[in-house]
Protein backbone atom coordinates (compact mmCIF):
# COMPACT_ATOMS: atom_id res chain seq x y z
CA UNK A 1 0.00 0.00 0.00
CA UNK A 2 1.32 3.43 -0.95
CA UNK A 3 2.02 6.21 1.50
CA UNK A 4 -0.72 8.38 -0.04
CA UNK A 5 -3.41 5.81 0.76
CA UNK A 6 -2.21 5.38 4.34
CA UNK A 7 -1.90 9.16 4.87
CA UNK A 8 -5.59 9.67 3.99
CA UNK A 9 -4.68 12.67 1.83
CA UNK A 10 -4.57 13.06 -1.90
CA UNK A 11 -1.29 13.64 -3.71
CA UNK A 12 -2.39 17.20 -4.43
CA UNK A 13 -3.10 17.80 -0.73
CA UNK A 14 0.25 16.35 0.22
CA UNK A 15 2.01 18.61 -2.26
CA UNK A 16 0.18 21.68 -0.95
CA UNK A 17 1.11 20.80 2.65
CA UNK A 18 4.71 20.28 1.65
CA UNK A 19 4.96 23.55 -0.26
CA UNK A 20 3.46 25.49 2.64
CA UNK A 21 5.85 23.96 5.19
CA UNK A 22 8.86 24.57 2.95
CA UNK A 23 7.92 28.12 2.03
CA UNK A 24 7.96 29.39 5.63
CA UNK A 25 11.65 28.46 6.04
CA UNK A 26 10.78 27.45 9.62
CA UNK A 27 12.26 24.41 11.33
CA UNK A 28 9.17 23.98 13.59
CA UNK A 29 6.89 24.09 10.52
CA UNK A 30 9.04 21.46 8.82
CA UNK A 31 9.03 19.29 11.95
CA UNK A 32 5.24 19.59 12.19
CA UNK A 33 4.82 18.58 8.56
CA UNK A 34 7.17 15.58 8.71
CA UNK A 35 5.78 14.44 12.05
CA UNK A 36 2.22 13.80 10.91
CA UNK A 37 2.60 10.86 8.53
CA UNK A 38 2.25 7.11 8.69
CA UNK A 39 5.95 6.24 8.82
CA UNK A 40 6.16 7.67 12.34
CA UNK A 41 3.07 5.71 13.44
CA UNK A 42 4.72 2.56 12.14
CA UNK A 43 7.91 3.32 14.07
CA UNK A 44 6.02 4.01 17.29
CA UNK A 45 3.99 0.84 16.67
CA UNK A 46 7.15 -1.32 16.57
CA UNK A 47 7.08 -1.87 12.81
CA UNK A 48 10.40 -0.32 11.79
CA UNK A 49 10.57 -1.94 8.36
CA UNK A 50 7.32 -0.29 7.26
CA UNK A 51 8.51 2.94 8.89
CA UNK A 52 11.47 2.81 6.50
CA UNK A 53 9.24 2.06 3.52
CA UNK A 54 6.72 4.83 4.20
CA UNK A 55 9.33 7.36 5.33
CA UNK A 56 11.38 6.95 2.18
CA UNK A 57 8.20 7.17 0.07
CA UNK A 58 7.31 10.45 1.77
CA UNK A 59 10.73 11.93 1.03
CA UNK A 60 10.66 10.72 -2.58
CA UNK A 61 7.23 12.34 -3.06
CA UNK A 62 8.47 15.64 -1.61
CA UNK A 63 11.58 15.70 -3.76
CA UNK A 64 9.54 14.94 -6.87
CA UNK A 65 7.14 17.81 -6.09
CA UNK A 66 9.93 20.40 -6.08
CA UNK A 67 13.65 19.50 -5.80
CA UNK A 68 14.61 23.06 -4.87
CA UNK A 69 12.08 23.25 -2.03
CA UNK A 70 13.08 19.76 -0.94
CA UNK A 71 16.68 20.93 -0.63
CA UNK A 72 15.53 23.97 1.33
CA UNK A 73 13.16 22.42 3.88
CA UNK A 74 14.66 21.15 7.15
CA UNK A 75 14.65 17.33 6.99
CA UNK A 76 16.39 16.54 10.29
CA UNK A 77 13.23 15.05 11.80
CA UNK A 78 12.46 12.40 9.14
CA UNK A 79 16.15 11.54 8.77
CA UNK A 80 16.40 10.94 12.53
CA UNK A 81 13.30 8.71 12.62
CA UNK A 82 14.51 6.77 9.57
CA UNK A 83 17.87 6.31 11.28
CA UNK A 84 16.09 4.78 14.27
CA UNK A 85 13.99 2.53 12.03
CA UNK A 86 17.05 1.26 10.16
CA UNK A 87 18.87 0.63 13.44
CA UNK A 88 15.98 -1.49 14.72
CA UNK A 89 16.16 -3.72 11.63
CA UNK A 90 19.96 -3.99 12.05
CA UNK A 91 20.75 -2.12 8.83
CA UNK A 92 23.49 -0.17 10.55
CA UNK A 93 24.91 1.45 7.40
CA UNK A 94 21.54 2.93 6.48
CA UNK A 95 20.91 3.93 10.10
CA UNK A 96 24.18 5.80 10.38
CA UNK A 97 23.66 7.36 6.95
CA UNK A 98 20.34 8.86 8.04
CA UNK A 99 21.59 9.98 11.46
CA UNK A 100 24.50 11.66 9.71
CA UNK A 101 22.11 13.24 7.20
CA UNK A 102 20.16 14.63 10.18
CA UNK A 103 23.44 16.08 11.49
CA UNK A 104 23.95 17.89 8.18
CA UNK A 105 20.44 19.32 8.34
CA UNK A 106 20.95 20.47 11.93
CA UNK A 107 24.29 22.10 11.07
CA UNK A 108 22.56 23.90 8.21
CA UNK A 109 19.95 25.10 10.73
CA UNK A 110 22.70 26.66 12.86
CA UNK A 111 23.32 23.97 15.48
CA UNK A 112 26.84 23.09 16.60
CA UNK A 113 28.27 19.81 17.98
CA UNK A 114 29.97 21.63 20.87
CA UNK A 115 27.66 24.54 21.78
CA UNK A 116 24.15 23.25 21.09
CA UNK A 117 24.15 19.62 19.88
CA UNK A 118 20.89 18.10 18.70
CA UNK A 119 19.87 14.44 19.22
CA UNK A 120 21.42 13.53 15.87
CA UNK A 121 24.80 14.78 17.10
CA UNK A 122 24.54 12.52 20.15
CA UNK A 123 24.32 9.48 17.88
CA UNK A 124 27.44 10.30 15.84
CA UNK A 125 29.25 11.32 19.05
CA UNK A 126 28.28 7.95 20.62
CA UNK A 127 26.96 9.83 23.66
CA UNK A 128 24.24 7.79 25.30
CA UNK A 129 24.47 9.76 28.52
CA UNK A 130 22.82 12.84 27.09
CA UNK A 131 19.08 13.23 27.82
CA UNK A 132 16.39 14.40 25.41
CA UNK A 133 17.21 12.03 22.56
CA UNK A 134 14.55 9.65 21.31
CA UNK A 135 17.23 7.15 20.26
CA UNK A 136 18.95 7.18 23.65
CA UNK A 137 18.52 3.45 24.28
CA UNK A 138 20.00 2.71 20.85
CA UNK A 139 22.90 5.08 21.45
CA UNK A 140 23.55 3.52 24.87
CA UNK A 141 23.62 0.07 23.28
CA UNK A 142 26.03 1.27 20.60
CA UNK A 143 28.22 2.95 23.22
CA UNK A 144 28.44 -0.28 25.23
CA UNK A 145 29.62 -2.18 22.15
CA UNK A 146 32.22 0.41 21.24
CA UNK A 147 33.44 0.71 24.83
CA UNK A 148 33.83 -3.08 24.90
CA UNK A 149 36.18 -2.82 21.90
CA UNK A 150 38.07 0.01 23.62
CA UNK A 151 38.49 -2.20 26.70
CA UNK A 152 39.81 -4.99 24.48
CA UNK A 153 42.27 -2.55 22.90
CA UNK A 154 43.45 -1.39 26.31
CA UNK A 155 44.34 -5.00 27.14
CA UNK A 156 46.68 -5.26 24.13
CA UNK A 157 50.34 -5.57 25.06
CA UNK A 158 53.39 -3.89 23.53
CA UNK A 159 51.86 -0.41 23.50
CA UNK A 160 54.36 2.45 23.72
CA UNK A 161 54.05 4.76 26.79
CA UNK A 162 53.14 7.59 24.40
CA UNK A 163 49.89 5.70 23.71
CA UNK A 164 48.17 5.37 27.13
CA UNK A 165 44.84 3.71 27.82
CA UNK A 166 42.00 4.95 25.66
CA UNK A 167 38.42 5.84 26.61
CA UNK A 168 35.32 6.90 24.74
CA UNK A 169 35.84 10.55 25.75
CA UNK A 170 39.15 10.68 23.86
CA UNK A 171 37.57 9.12 20.76
CA UNK A 172 34.68 11.56 21.03
CA UNK A 173 36.67 14.73 21.69
CA UNK A 174 39.63 14.15 19.39
CA UNK A 175 38.03 12.29 16.49
CA UNK A 176 34.23 12.22 16.37
CA UNK A 177 33.47 15.82 17.32
CA UNK A 178 36.10 17.29 14.98
CA UNK A 179 34.66 15.09 12.21
CA UNK A 180 31.43 17.09 12.48
CA UNK A 181 33.16 20.38 11.70
CA UNK A 182 33.69 21.83 8.24
CA UNK A 183 37.47 21.90 8.61
CA UNK A 184 37.53 18.11 9.08
CA UNK A 185 34.73 17.22 6.69
CA UNK A 186 36.69 14.32 5.10
CA UNK A 187 36.63 12.63 8.53
CA UNK A 188 32.83 12.27 8.44
CA UNK A 189 32.97 9.00 6.48
CA UNK A 190 35.72 7.72 8.77
CA UNK A 191 33.60 8.44 11.86
CA UNK A 192 30.52 6.71 10.48
CA UNK A 193 32.61 3.76 9.26
CA UNK A 194 34.01 3.25 12.76
CA UNK A 195 30.43 3.13 14.07
CA UNK A 196 29.05 0.74 11.45
CA UNK A 197 32.09 -1.55 11.50
CA UNK A 198 31.82 -2.15 15.25
CA UNK A 199 28.01 -2.39 15.25
CA UNK A 200 28.12 -5.00 12.49
CA UNK A 201 30.73 -7.11 14.29
CA UNK A 202 28.42 -8.37 17.03
CA UNK A 203 25.41 -8.83 14.75
CA UNK A 204 27.42 -10.78 12.18
CA UNK A 205 29.08 -12.85 14.87
CA UNK A 206 25.68 -13.81 16.24
CA UNK A 207 24.54 -14.69 12.71
CA UNK A 208 27.58 -16.92 12.23
CA UNK A 209 26.58 -18.82 15.37
CA UNK A 210 23.23 -19.67 13.76
CA UNK A 211 24.57 -21.25 10.58
CA UNK A 212 25.21 -24.98 10.34
CA UNK A 213 27.73 -26.09 7.76
CA UNK A 214 29.62 -24.02 5.22
CA UNK A 215 28.48 -21.39 2.78
CA UNK A 216 29.10 -17.79 1.83
CA UNK A 217 31.56 -15.72 3.81
CA UNK A 218 30.70 -12.51 1.97
CA UNK A 219 29.23 -10.53 4.93
CA UNK A 220 32.24 -11.35 7.11
CA UNK A 221 34.81 -10.61 4.41
CA UNK A 222 33.19 -7.25 3.67
CA UNK A 223 32.95 -6.31 7.36
CA UNK A 224 36.61 -7.20 7.95
CA UNK A 225 37.68 -5.37 4.81
CA UNK A 226 35.69 -2.30 5.87
CA UNK A 227 37.63 -2.21 9.11
CA UNK A 228 40.93 -2.69 7.29
CA UNK A 229 40.23 0.16 4.87
CA UNK A 230 39.22 2.29 7.85
CA UNK A 231 42.58 1.50 9.48
CA UNK A 232 44.46 2.55 6.35
CA UNK A 233 42.30 5.66 5.92
CA UNK A 234 42.85 6.74 9.54
CA UNK A 235 46.59 6.43 9.02
CA UNK A 236 46.50 8.55 5.87
CA UNK A 237 44.19 11.24 7.32
CA UNK A 238 45.91 11.60 10.69
CA UNK A 239 46.62 15.22 11.72
CA UNK A 240 49.90 14.50 13.52
CA UNK A 241 52.12 13.23 10.72
CA UNK A 242 50.21 12.92 7.46
CA UNK A 243 52.02 10.53 5.11
CA UNK A 244 52.47 11.14 1.40
CA UNK A 245 52.79 7.43 0.60
CA UNK A 246 49.81 5.75 -1.04
CA UNK A 247 50.17 2.06 -0.13
CA UNK A 248 49.83 0.54 3.32
CA UNK A 249 53.32 -0.89 3.75
CA UNK A 250 55.18 2.39 3.15
CA UNK A 251 52.58 4.26 5.21
CA UNK A 252 53.26 1.95 8.16
CA UNK A 253 57.01 2.44 7.78
CA UNK A 254 56.52 6.22 7.72
CA UNK A 255 54.39 6.17 10.90
CA UNK A 256 56.08 3.36 12.83
CA UNK A 257 57.65 5.70 15.40
CA UNK A 258 54.45 7.69 15.90
CA UNK A 259 52.57 4.40 16.43
CA UNK A 260 55.13 3.28 18.99
CA UNK A 261 56.19 0.28 16.90
CA UNK A 262 59.67 -1.13 17.38
CA UNK A 263 59.38 -2.89 14.04
CA UNK A 264 57.14 -2.64 11.00
CA UNK A 265 54.68 -5.57 10.90
CA UNK A 266 54.99 -7.99 7.99
CA UNK A 267 51.69 -7.66 6.14
CA UNK A 268 52.57 -9.31 2.82
CA UNK A 269 53.07 -12.78 1.31
CA UNK A 270 50.01 -14.43 2.82
CA UNK A 271 46.67 -15.94 1.91
CA UNK A 272 43.44 -15.75 3.85
CA UNK A 273 43.23 -19.45 4.90
CA UNK A 274 46.68 -19.05 6.46
CA UNK A 275 45.55 -15.91 8.29
CA UNK A 276 42.54 -17.79 9.69
CA UNK A 277 44.64 -20.77 10.74
CA UNK A 278 47.11 -18.54 12.59
CA UNK A 279 44.64 -16.33 14.40
CA UNK A 280 43.81 -18.67 17.30
CA UNK A 281 47.43 -18.78 18.49
CA UNK A 282 48.23 -15.14 17.78
CA UNK A 283 49.59 -12.89 20.52
CA UNK A 284 47.43 -10.23 22.13
CA UNK A 285 49.58 -7.22 21.36
CA UNK A 286 49.16 -4.21 19.13
CA UNK A 287 51.94 -5.17 16.72
CA UNK A 288 50.19 -8.48 16.04
CA UNK A 289 46.82 -6.72 15.67
CA UNK A 290 48.28 -4.40 13.03
CA UNK A 291 50.03 -7.30 11.29
CA UNK A 292 46.79 -9.30 11.00
CA UNK A 293 44.86 -6.20 9.92
CA UNK A 294 47.34 -5.64 7.09
CA UNK A 295 47.19 -9.29 6.06
CA UNK A 296 43.40 -9.34 6.01
CA UNK A 297 43.42 -6.13 3.97
CA UNK A 298 45.88 -7.61 1.45
CA UNK A 299 43.92 -10.86 1.05
CA UNK A 300 40.16 -10.21 1.15
CA UNK A 301 40.79 -6.81 -0.45
CA UNK A 302 41.80 -8.62 -3.63
CA UNK A 303 39.79 -11.83 -3.57
CA UNK A 304 36.43 -12.86 -2.09
CA UNK A 305 36.77 -16.42 -3.36
CA UNK A 306 39.08 -17.86 -0.73
CA UNK A 307 38.51 -21.51 0.21
CA UNK A 308 38.41 -20.68 3.90
CA UNK A 309 35.90 -21.12 6.69
CA UNK A 310 36.02 -19.71 10.19
CA UNK A 311 34.04 -20.11 13.35
CA UNK A 312 32.70 -17.49 15.73
CA UNK A 313 35.83 -17.35 17.86
CA UNK A 314 38.12 -16.90 14.84
CA UNK A 315 35.91 -14.19 13.34
CA UNK A 316 35.59 -12.37 16.67
CA UNK A 317 39.35 -12.40 17.18
CA UNK A 318 40.09 -11.17 13.66
CA UNK A 319 37.49 -8.41 13.87
CA UNK A 320 38.72 -7.48 17.35
CA UNK A 321 42.28 -7.16 16.04
CA UNK A 322 41.11 -4.85 13.25
CA UNK A 323 39.12 -2.75 15.73
CA UNK A 324 42.16 -2.51 18.04
CA UNK A 325 44.37 -1.43 15.14
CA UNK A 326 41.91 1.35 14.25
CA UNK A 327 41.62 2.51 17.86
CA UNK A 328 45.40 2.50 18.21
CA UNK A 329 45.70 4.94 15.32
CA UNK A 330 43.15 7.25 16.93
CA UNK A 331 44.91 6.93 20.28
CA UNK A 332 48.39 7.69 18.93
CA UNK A 333 47.77 10.06 16.03
CA UNK A 334 44.54 11.97 16.73
CA UNK A 335 45.07 13.26 20.31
Amino acid sequence: MDLIERAAVSEAELEAMFRHAASTNSVPDADLFFGRFEYLNQLIGNNPMMALVYGRQLLFHCKRFDPALYAKIHKGTPYYWLGMAAFFVKDFQTATFFFDAAVSEDIRAGLDPARNPSPSFHFILIDGGQPNQAAQLLVKSMQRQIEAQIDQYNQCGARHPSCPNLDIAVVRDHFLRPALTQSHDPWRSLATTLITFILEMEYLGNSLDLRVGTGTSEPFYLNLFKGCVLFESLLKANPKNTPTQQTLGPVLRHLATDLGLTSVPNIGNSDFPTVVNLVAGANNDIVTAIEFTGRVRNTVGHNLGWNATFDRSQYDKLAGMVASACLHVINCLYR
